[in-house]
């Protein structure tokens, strides 16, 4: 897990300390920072260029407070941006060496003849394999990257860090422009703009959460300890310390937004209904995501099951249910009359109103996109966030990694567990 520096308005850090955090992520003390991995200090102004922003960022020191974040324009030096929250990644040198030049290519690339890849300057082609040629002797191998007209670009194992296998929600097949084309050029800015608003909207949620002052959970009542005692089975370390990770987050004033990672059968689950118990217990609504109408049935059997010997109202909303069962339902969710409501993405529709949102779960959140989890975040800003999964997503595993998450990893099984057998077998009727 690599380090990084997390910088908030109104956080308490003297500007000395902010240095040697910087220093020890590999950024140069210079006199104007105007490149990235470059500081620089003017009284109690901060300007720092990071390596995951576009330029660099302004931090104003009130003596051993942060006063104001704002991204800056490097030819006028005035503040074009206002941030509440910024996250710094350590300066890491270029990984372009790690290809050595006695190891095959072939080796690198989990791409077959055929697939369609995405050369970051020259957009999606079709890889048709590894072509060697000679060069003072010594064989050198290229990747042949197929674009439109027949026209070939020949990719040197140094510049492999250029491409990368091309990924699609559809089936259908992108579409290829000839090298040189304007039109992938196009594309791109049209992406980054994007993706910039959706960072924007991201950050600012991000920020707001971290700023404010969010709902402060009680300490465990004795029905929660009843609950956790009716457990028929031996929690793990691993469960017990997730547990105690996500009641301390629950009782703290913080908006929690934390990520449960561990293999299927682990016990995230029990973790999670632990967490939704205590909800309940402060007259909060607890809502649950799920990707399939499948698992919110599961679900839906699980949570009555554990929870039947206490007054908790539990229902279910998916495409399976009729219509007027789900207008009844969404009516009684809007009225609070229902404590915990598991559901597909029938939940994130814009009908669906709740009483007192203090918990959300996103169970194998890597089936969802990026707007479908922060919209639920804007039911209700400050709501508790808890996300379960067993391979989660860059993004969110970036996010943890950095600090803009808190993750707990169950990586014990309970005993007795009977390995997963994944077995790859022709279709058979």
């Amino acid at each position: 897990m690599f380090e990084s520096l997390e910088l908030f308005v109104g956080q308490i850090l003297d500007l000395d300390t902010a240095l040697q955090n910087l220093t020890a992520l590999q950024y140069h003390r210079v006199k104007n920072a105007t490149s990235e991995g470059e500081f620089s200090v003017r009284g109690g102004i901060l300007d720092i260029y990071p390596v995951n922003f576009d330029g660099p960022i302004r931090i104003d020191f009130d003596d051993e407070k942060i006063h104001a974040i704002a991204s800056v324009n490097l030819a006028s030096g005035k503040s074009i941006w206002q941030h509440q929250i910024v996250i710094i990644i350590p300066n890491k040198r270029d990984n372009r060496d790690v290809f050595h030049a006695d190891i095959p290519l072939t080796n690198f690339i989990d791409i077959n003849k055929g697939d369609f890849v995405v050369h970051n300057n020259h957009g999606i082609g079709k890889y048709l394999g590894v072509k060697i040629f000679e060069r003072e002797d010594l064989p050198h191998e290229h990747l042949v990257i197929e674009y439109a007209k027949g026209d070939r670009l020949y990719v040197p194992k140094h510049d492999i860090r250029l491409v990368q296998k091309y990924v699609s929600f559809n089936k259908r097949p992108p579409r290829i422009y000839p090298l040189g084309s304007k039109e992938w050029k196009r594309i791109k800015t049209q992406i980054q703009k994007r993706i910039q608003r959706l960072a924007a909207e991201l950050l600012h949620t991000q920020a707001v959460r971290a700023s404010l002052k969010g709902f402060a959970f009680s300490k465990d009542s004795q029905w929660q300890k009843d609950f956790e005692k009716n457990f028929p089975f031996e929690e793990t370390e691993d469960q017990i310390k997730a547990t105690r990770d996500v009641k301390k987050d629950m009782e703290s004033t913080v908006p929690m937004d934390r990520l449960i990672c561990g293999d299927v059968g682990y016990g995230k689950t029990e973790v999670a209904m632990r967490a939704a118990f205590k909800a309940v217990m402060d007259n909060k609504q607890v809502v649950i995501l799920v990707p399939t109408t499948i698992l919110a049935e599961q679900h839906f059997y699980n949570f009555k099951k554990r929870f039947k010997d206490f007054p908790v109202s539990i229902q279910m909303l998916s495409r399976l249910r009729s219509k007027s069962e789900q207008t009844e339902i969404i009516k009684e969710t809007l009225a609070g009359k229902i404590d915990i409501l598991i559901g597909t993405h029938r939940i994130l529709s814009k009908d669906i109103g709740f009483h007192d949102v203090g918990l959300i779960i996103i169970d194998e959140e890597q089936r969802f996109g990026v707007k479908s989890k922060e919209r639920l975040k804007h039911f209700k800003l400050l709501a508790d966030v808890l996300t379960l999964t067993a391979t989660p997503i860059p993004r969110t595993l970036h996010m943890s990694l950095t600090g803009a998450k808190d993750m707990s990893v169950i990586s014990t099984p309970p005993q007795k567990r009977v390995p997963v057998k994944t077995i790859i077998t022709p279709f058979d009727e």
